[in-house]
């Protein structure tokens, strides 16, 4: 905001301070509000009667100000969307959840909600949508593949069913990631009822973490012509260590500390070795006995004065994926 001309300089100084205010406070600008959201629409894909469909739309507040939500409203009574909190730091997240009650609809549905934000001024809007058909049904609404060891395979399925069509069938099969490979298989067709039964195989290379994907597969039905079921896996580490990273305290020049990790895996497994420990850190495992949990023993001796980062990695006979690396950060001083 640029001073009228023809101001003194006292009525400079006093508007200062309230223009610096003003600029802290500002509102944000429009269309600001969008890029909270990292989607702004689910496809539920077909869906029988009765289980709630749940998606979560993550908001987060990418400004450099106080983000704060007024309310979220929808255009239809079966669905309902709820936020646990109205105001969000930059930085900060959460999420509208919006659940579908699919015994209040029969078809194709889309539901639209508005959030609307008092800062910024606008009105966000998000949609759901599913495709209720009663003679389809699925023994699961997510395909979980479990737990699976990171470098290993998994394998998940699920039973669809489709009724008063003799003639139903899957024409193709697919997901939407080269990680992940689905097979349709007939298990049964009557003159009442057509079961397959679908097996998503995850073959290795996916890094340790939750990870999500959707089955989709064609049929021959006009009212079913696309289904998505999303899929689920859970990559694990082989070997892991607790903590994972460890933080020695300040240790005085001459003195020696002791901190302990302890080195799990999945199965039984020898120590082979202990890599990265020198004349300052020594690293000691606990024996060479096959066993699924070891301790290994990190001793902290300073010769000087300063700060190191360095890397211990347990080496172990747990195939090729069996050691963990753990990060070790000390801090010597004098007195």
């Amino acid at each position: 905001m640029t001073l009228p001309k023809g101001e003194g300089i006292s009525m400079l100084k006093n508007c200062l301070p309230l223009m610096i205010g003003l600029a802290v406070v500002a509102p944000l600008s429009a269309g600001e509000a969008e890029k909270f959201f990292s989607e702004r629409a689910r496809d539920f894909g077909t869906v029988p009667f009765g289980p709630a469909q749940v998606h979560h739309f993550k908001i987060t507040n990418t400004s450099n100000q106080v983000a704060r939500i007024a309310s979220a409203r929808v255009s239809c009574g079966c669905t309902t969307a709820t936020i646990p909190v109205n105001t969000l730091k930059p930085g900060e997240s959460t999420f509208l959840t919006a659940s579908m009650d699919t015994k209040r609809f029969i078809g194709q549905k889309e539901v639209i909600i508005y959030v609307t934000f008092s800062n910024p001024a606008e009105e966000v809007t998000l949609s759901v949508k599913a495709n209720r058909n009663d003679s389809f049904s699925k023994s699961a609404e997510v395909v979980s593949m479990g737990q699976a060891r990171k470098g290993g395979e998994a394998v998940g399925s699920v039973q669809v069913t489709m009724r008063n069509d003799p003639n139903f069938t899957i024409t193709g099969a697919t997901t939407n990631t080269d990680y992940v490979t689905v097979a349709p298989k007939e298990l049964k067709r009557d003159r009442f009822e057509v079961v397959y039964e679908l097996t998503a195989t995850m073959k290795p290379g996916l890094d340790v973490g939750v990870w999500t994907t959707d089955m989709v597969f064609t049929t021959t039905s006009p009212s079913l012509s696309t289904v998505r079921i999303p899929v689920m896996v859970e990559i694990v580490a082989p070997i892991t260590a607790t903590p994972a990273q460890v933080q020695f305290p300040a240790v005085k020049v001459g003195d020696s500390k002791e901190l302990i990790v302890v080195v799990k895996g999945d199965k039984p497994f020898k120590i082979v070795e202990v890599q990265g420990g020198d004349g300052l850190i020594k690293a000691v495992a606990d024996g060479n006995q096959s066993k699924q949990a070891h301790v290994v023993r990190l001793v902290f001796q300073p010769s000087a004065a300063g700060e190191t980062l360095k890397n211990i990695v347990v080496v172990t006979d747990n195939g090729t994926e069996g050691k963990v690396t753990i990060p070790v950060r000390t801090t010597a001083k004098m007195d």
